[in-house]
């Protein structure tokens, strides 16, 4: 059993590292992403050099109290972090010390005595369509850099996915006739995202530069890439995406807020929830139903518009 082995080969001598390292391995062979996997190292080596920079002693997870726990959130608040940071810094902490206590490695949580962090989300902003059209109105198609990003942006507006879903989209996952596209979410977890016929006609035209400038594509590279052929980055788009607004005259709003203005558009017009969640990738209902309630008034206005009692006729 693997509890039985770590506790008797490890403990020992356990340190901060070895911890972190066999902890990193059980959720790899649990089928954690490696963005996961990137998550939880981060997060977990960045609470550990705390304990070294303050001097505490703290020279094992064995020794770790929720004293230190408080200590390093205060820490992390004192540096003006959001409430979802340090939110999210405290439930890396937990899992960690959840799975040691779980295998029989520490007798008890220490974070089991310290109250969890309140998350305040901020209210999301999304992108409207008028905001979207003059946005884009300040690409020109007949330039290939800026095809490619109408293209981009395009779809991420249509279908709803994530920065990363796109960017992780190859050739082949993406049927222009069908006009749905194979995306892997967080997780790993794969879903399909659908677009409309605009959005369809910009990424074949996108397609067909881009193979007249490398002569050849094939379905294995990615959908996204610069003129060189190299895959497209993040930060890249993020600045693109910043640098049409800032072209446009608007303030600029964050790439995700194309997320949140597809949500938006889609109950607007009729669309449920839980198609929704479906759609965006959610696993759970929170977020879909955070939606909902943050734009109940538009939608009461629509429902006055649409009240099925309101449309019958006066008898």
């Amino acid at each position: 059993m693997v509890a039985k082995q770590l506790q008797t080969q490890l403990t020992p001598s356990l340190d901060w590292e070895k911890a972190i390292e066999v902890f990193l391995w059980a959720k790899q062979i649990a089928g954690r992403s490696s963005k996961t996997l990137e998550w939880f190292s981060q997060n977990l080596r960045m609470f550990t050099k705390f304990h070294s920079e303050e001097g505490l002693h703290c020279p094992s997870p064995t020794s770790c109290q929720p004293h230190h726990i408080q200590l390093y959130l205060a820490r992390l608040q004192s540096k003006g972090l959001s409430s979802v940071s340090v939110h999210t810094y405290f439930i890396a902490i937990s899992v960690f010390f959840s799975w040691l206590h779980k295998e029989g490695i520490i007798a008890e949580n220490p974070c089991s005595k310290v109250a969890k962090p309140k998350a305040r989300h901020p209210i999301p902003k999304p992108v409207t369509e008028e905001h979207f059209q003059k946005a884009i109105s300040t690409l020109n198609p007949s330039n290939f850099h800026d095809l490619r990003n109408l293209a981009l942006f395009m779809l991420a507006f249509d279908s709803g996915a994530r920065v990363s879903e796109l960017l992780g989209l190859k050739i082949g996952d993406v049927d222009l006739l069908q006009r749905v596209a194979k995306v892997i979410g967080k997780g790993g977890k794969e879903r399909f995202i659908y677009f409309g016929a605009k959005t369809a006609q910009v990424l074949r035209k996108y397609l067909t530069q881009r193979a007249l400038l490398h002569s050849s594509i094939s379905q294995d590279e990615p959908l996204f890439v610069f003129k060189n052929g190299s895959p497209l980055d993040k930060r890249y788009v993020l600045r693109a995406w910043h640098g049409a607004q800032k072209r446009a005259g608007l303030k600029p709003l964050s790439f995700h807020s194309l997320r949140h203005g597809f949500a938006r558009v889609w109950l607007l017009n009729g669309g449920e929830g839980f198609s929704l969640q479906l759609l965006l990738g959610h696993s759970t209902t929170a977020m879909t139903s955070r939606y909902v309630r943050l734009w109940a008034t538009d939608l009461q206005k629509l429902h006055a518009k649409f009240s099925p009692v309101d449309r019958l006729k006066d008898k």
